[in-house]
């Protein structure tokens, strides 16, 4: 389980705040990811790698919620206010060895693919999401579009994407 202190997108709130109101099922399209990742998966040069690392650091994400409350339709939310003692049941994926990752989305046909529940979707920046995942103890890494691609990425993977976004 995830709460609020560790999903809060506005890291200029303090934890100390009861509350934070976030704008979700925002749709999310990305082609250029498909194309800079078809260019470094059939030649993968450290030019194609450093031209897709950049990318990504670039753009934003989609993670889903599971809503605790059913009484609503998820897809016709368009706020949600996560408040200090809520838990927060995140899409996660796991491997056979029990890895954990956070399934991530570049666009929103890609989140639909994968899963046909009703959920509630957080569009996140990519150091948002970098430093969230870092923060979690029982992450291995993010899953990129599970759905079909699946290209998983590793702690240390995320550490030099937020590295390089520091450095900018």
């Amino acid at each position: 389980m995830y709460n609020f202190y560790n999903l809060n997108p506005n890291l200029h709130t303090s934890s100390s705040h009861n509350s934070v109101t976030v704008e979700v099922n925002t749709p999310l399209n990305n082609e250029t990811f498909y194309q800079l990742f078809k260019q470094y998966y059939n030649h993968s040069s450290e030019e194609n790698e450093n031209l897709l690392g950049a990318h990504l650091n670039e753009i934003n994400y989609i993670i889903g919620i599971i809503p605790n409350d059913n009484t609503q339709d998820s897809a016709q939310i368009h706020e949600l206010t996560i408040r200090s003692m809520d838990d927060l049941n995140l899409l996660i994926c796991t491997t056979e060895e029990r890895e954990v990752f956070l399934p991530v989305f570049t666009d929103t046909r890609e989140l639909k693919h994968w899963n046909t529940e009703p959920i509630i979707t957080l569009s996140v920046p990519a150091r948002w999401l970098w430093q969230f995942v870092l923060r979690q103890k029982n992450f291995s890494g993010v899953v990129f579009n599970p759905g079909s691609i699946g290209w998983d990425i590793s702690l240390e993977h995320i550490a030099s994407l937020l590295e390089d976004l520091n450095q900018v």
